[in-house]
């Protein structure tokens, strides 16, 4: 017998367990997840004979539209199958209670981010199209400007980067988070060895969500810098932080780092007709923190 239901408070350590057992991450990481998103109401699981087989986590969004307005969105996150339980289905099956879920709450849409390039098929068998792009650049540290002296990359708060962060998305078709999800993604980075820095370029204030891939390697999961800015930042990001190379994410609209290139994020699912009507399928929106 299968169940499909919203979560319960008690059921929180067997979802740590399958998180682990799905994914092979660090404990500390689910642990930070469910410091800072408390909510079992967010959990939807998948009950094989009484017994936990499939979970997802639902965590709200807002997308601003093209041209204004916004949309109400729920990013679905983590979803997992125990190993024992894959192949019967049971993703896909979570998935569709989701859609039936968020539409019963009034949501306009749904959002994912696939782990891999390969499930960008398996999400668009479900109804879900791109709508989240980045524009991405590897390189090495010796590969960027001269560091100007006068720039400067300090660590901050969760508050602190989301009022940064979203004053210069502004008119950006793209997602905005509530705090408690940048406090997770602060949790994420600083668990690597990163953090969320804040970044001043002659009077222009960015920021960044730094997280270390290995010793030499900073992936900067968003580097948020007007264009014209963005080749000085690295600059001070790398005089500031230790290790060989970059990854670094910005909006795919931003074209001021050379070499760099458009690569899919993530994807929607419109409830909302009419609003998915609004963002069309050529836009290229931003999304940024996947917490991947």
């Amino acid at each position: 017998m299968v169940e499909m239901r919203p979560s319960r408070p008690q059921e929180a350590a067997a979802q740590k367990e399958l998180w682990k057992a799905a994914f092979g991450d660090d404990p500390r990481y689910p642990d930070w997840f469910y410091t800072c998103c408390p909510h079992p109401e967010n959990m939807l699981v998948l009950l094989e004979e009484g017994r936990l087989a499939s979970m997802l986590a639902l965590l709200p969004q807002t997308i601003t539209l093209p041209g204004g307005g916004t949309a109400s969105a729920w990013y679905i996150y983590a979803l997992a199958t125990a190993p024992e339980a894959r192949s019967k289905g049971f993703g896909r099956q979570l998935l569709q209670y989701t859609d039936y879920f968020l539409q019963q709450r009034g949501a306009d849409c749904a959002t994912v981010v696939p782990a891999e390039a390969s499930l960008f098929k398996f999400f668009g068998m479900s109804g879900y199209l791109p709508a989240f792009f980045t524009r991405k650049v590897e390189l090495l540290k010796s590969m960027t400007t001269q560091h100007d002296p006068q720039d400067v990359v300090e660590q901050v708060g969760p508050e602190t980067y989301n009022a940064i962060r979203n004053q210069l998305l502004q008119g950006i078709p793209s997602v905005t988070y509530p705090e408690e999800l940048i406090r997770y993604q602060e949790g994420m980075c600083k668990l690597s060895g990163g953090g969320l820095y804040a970044i001043t370029v002659g009077e222009v204030r960015g920021c960044v969500a730094a997280e270390y891939v290995d010793e030499e390697s900073l992936l900067c999961k968003e580097l948020l810098l007007p264009p014209q800015q963005l080749p000085r930042g690295l600059a001070a990001l790398a005089a500031k932080l230790p290790g060989l190379r970059c990854y670094v994410r910005t909006p795919a609209r931003w074209e001021g780092m050379p070499g760099s290139y458009i690569q899919p994020f993530g994807m929607i699912k419109w409830y909302n007709q009419e609003k998915g009507a609004l963002w069309g399928e050529e836009t290229q929106g931003y999304m940024g923190l996947g917490f991947d």
